[in-house]
Formats: structure tokens, sequence, C-alpha cells
């Protein structure tokens, strides 16, 4: 009798944690939060239905800004409860929040002294609209599936994580920009009707948190090393991004330039004397498992700082943490030769691509291979070469681009189980 209930327990297990990931076809998409205020505005009337008296307002057709007022919701010169749905009438436009249409329908709530007014939206409407801005229609058909599962099974992560709170996801969530109706794209839809309901779930039958990078340089990152925590289906693996237009990218800023975003971020350094960094080819304890920047150590003549490679990164919009640092006048491409006619008269120019034979190692590089020396020149550049572009956490769009291109044999399945190990594809 134990062991039947026992194994009982275990189907009513597997059964719930299933259902739970898939819980829900409508997403709550939290459009305006933490403000005053928002702009709504209609083409045509509309209407607004108080959720705790049920009363609906038939709103001509305007602009109008709902507040928050004394803990109740106001519009022009109607005052609701905590709580109100707006929506249109059949067949006529769409109500816009902030100048933005959305599917679906949007509720707007006290919250506090702020509102919060969420688009209640079907997943799959969603993820028509957000997708188009993460590839495009002339990619292959299997590396827009796999996109296609991934968004899905990240907003299904997120449902989950935030089953309790007032809202699931916000519209300019980093990872699924939601720009409302007018993004979608036919070419790209129809692979998320081919996938619909096709999701990622981990060994306990949740969803996963499928986030996704552009490119990585020919090897993802784990969560491990890029957040501080372990996730079993977010490892580091081989990438096959080459043809990425970020496999490979060089930046160069002005010492000065790098000062000014340092002291406009509480680090007053002075005048730039150094920053040491370990090579990539060399990395030590500054560097993670896969070479990203954990951090930089910027010496100038007021103070020392220790600058996170991810917050230089945001500073100077670098594309990822995976580079290296070097300092020095840059040497042209190119050189500017003047062309003279008959007289010596100069009549034009030209440019001459050039290449510096054996131009050997800067000088800081023989002397100690992590310090880079800033002179303080007037041509004086500190370059950032790197390979990548995002976090690199996840997967890589440009990797599932190039295993799509290199077989026919690397279905979206086989995408998603190479950048996703540990998971289960479920519908």
């Amino acid at each position: 009798m134990l062991k039947k209930l026992l194994l009982i327990c275990l189907i009513l297990l597997s059964f719930s944690s299933v259902t739970f990931a898939n819980a829900g076809d409508d997403l709550r998409v939290a459009l305006v939060y933490g403000q005053y205020s928002a702009e709504i505005s209609c083409d045509d009337e509309f209407t607004v239905e108080d959720l705790a008296t049920g009363k609906v307002s038939t709103i001509p057709q305007g602009k109008y800004f709902l507040n928050v007022k004394d803990g109740k919701l106001t519009m022009g010169e109607q005052a609701f409860g905590e709580q109100i749905t707006i929506n249109r009438f059949e067949g006529k436009s769409l109500p816009q929040i902030n100048k933005r249409r959305y599917a679906g329908s949007l509720v707007a709530k006290v919250q506090g002294d702020r509102l919060l007014i969420n688009n209640v939206v079907n997943l799959e409407l969603y993820l028509c609209s957000v997708l188009p801005s993460k590839t495009m229609p002339i990619w292959p058909d299997e590396a827009i599936k796999a996109q296609a599962i991934a968004a899905r099974s990240y907003a299904q992560y997120m449902m989950w994580q935030n089953q309790n709170s007032a809202y699931d996801i916000t519209a300019n969530d980093k990872e699924l920009a939601y720009q409302g109706t007018g993004a979608e794209k036919a070419a790209i839809s129809k692979f998320i009707k081919a996938t619909a309901g096709q999701i990622l779930v981990d060994n306990a039958g949740n969803p996963v948190q499928a986030v996704t990078t552009s490119s990585t340089g020919g090897r993802t990152a784990s969560a491990k090393e890029v957040w501080g925590r372990e996730v079993s289906y977010l490892q580091s693996v081989e990438d096959y991004d080459s043809d990425s237009p970020e496999y490979k990218w060089e930046y160069h800023a002005s010492p000065i330039m790098v000062r000014n975003f340092l002291e406009q971020n509480g680090y007053a350094v002075g005048k730039l004397e150094s920053i040491r960094l370990s090579l990539l080819e060399e990395p030590d304890i500054d560097r993670s498992a896969t070479g990203r920047v954990n951090y930089l150590i910027i010496a100038g003549d007021a103070g020392v700082v220790k600058v996170s490679g991810l917050q230089l990164m945001q500073l100077l919009s670098l594309n990822s943490t995976l580079f290296d640092v070097e300092t020095g006048v840059p040497v042209p491409d190119t050189l500017n030769v003047p062309i003279t006619n008959y007289y010596g008269m100069q009549i034009g120019s030209k440019d001459i691509n050039i290449k510096v034979k054996d131009q050997g190692e800067p000088v800081w590089k023989n002397v100690i291979r992590s310090y880079h020396l800033l002179s303080g020149g007037k041509e004086e550049k500190i370059t950032f070469r790197g390979k990548g572009k995002g976090e690199g956490v996840g997967l890589s769009v440009w990797g599932a681009r190039g295993m799509a291109n290199a077989s026919s044999k690397n279905t979206y399945k086989k995408i998603l189980a190479h950048y996703y190990p540990n998971t289960s594809l479920v519908k």
C-alpha cells in the first residue's frame, strides 16, 4: 500500500511541474510602472471599466493623462477606483499607452502613490512582437525556430518566477524588448506558429531562463562566471559565430574620454597613468574561465580604482567584456599621398593602404605584460580589441545561424540542445 501511495505522489508531482511550467496563455507585461502618470490616447472612443464597481464608462476620442490621486485613478475629470481596464470598442482603434498600441487588454492599478499599467496579452502574439528585433527573416529556418522557442521559454520562466508579483515581465526587459503592435513580421511569425507551445524545461520540469546573446567570439560563457551563480543549463559551450560582424571588434578611446566617463560615475582618478589587465593569451585572476574581464585596475595621478569589466563595458558601450587593452598611438591603416601635376601643383590626393611589417610588440609588453602605461602624448589612444557582443550567456544568435548553415542535420532541436544542455523540449 505504501509503495502505491509513493508512486501516486511521484506521478502527481511530475504532472504538476509540467502543468506549472505551461500554465496560462496570457502574459502580464508592465508597460508603465513606478510612475506618477501615463498618457492615454485613442483615435476613437473607448471604454474604461472600474473593476471595483463594474461600472463601464465611455471615453471620447482624444488624449488624456491617467494619474493617481488620493489612492484612486483619475483620467481627465473622471475618477475611478484602484483598478480599471481600458478597452476599445469592437472594430475601433486600439487605445495607446504613451503613443504605442498593444493587443490584448490594458489593466491599470494603483501601487502606493504610483501607477502600474499591465498589458495582458496572449503569449504567442507577444512573441510575434518581440522576436523580429532579435532575428532576420532571411536567416535559416531552424535558427529562427530555435530563437522562437528560447523566447517562449524565457517568457514562461518569467511567468513562473513572478506568478505572485504584480506583473510577469517589463516591456523594456533586456532579453525581450516589447514594442506592441506594428513590430510583427509575417516571415518570422510563421515560425512562432510552427513551434507553438514548445518550451525548454529543466530536470525539475520547470521552464528555463533561456537567455540569448548576439555572439561570443568562439565560446559562450557560463552563468557562474558572468552572474556568479550556477545554472545547470547555462554552461560554457563551443560557439559557431565566426560569421558575426562582431566576432572581432576594435574600439579606440582617448584617455581624457575614459577619465571623464569614470569621473561621471564616481571614479575620481585624475589624469590616467596606467591600466592593469592580464593578456587574453595569458589570463590571470582578473579574467573569467573563458577570458572575459572580471576587473581592471586603473591608476591616475589622483588615485587608483578597481572597475569591473561589465561596468567598463557599459560606460564605454563596448560590445562585450572579452577584450584586450593596448595603449599608445595607433598605426594608421592608410597613408594619404598628394597627387601633383606636371608643374608640381597638388591637384588631389589618394589614400594608399599600408601594412607595417615586423612592427614588434609594444614596449610595455616586454616590461610587465599586464601593465599598460600611458605617457600623456597628444595622439595617444586606449585601444580595446575584443570578441563577441553581449554577456555571452545562453544561445548565441549568430552561433545558431552558423550551426544551421553548416549542416541540414542541425535542426532547431539540436541547436537548442547544444546551447542549453541538461534541458528537455516539451509541448
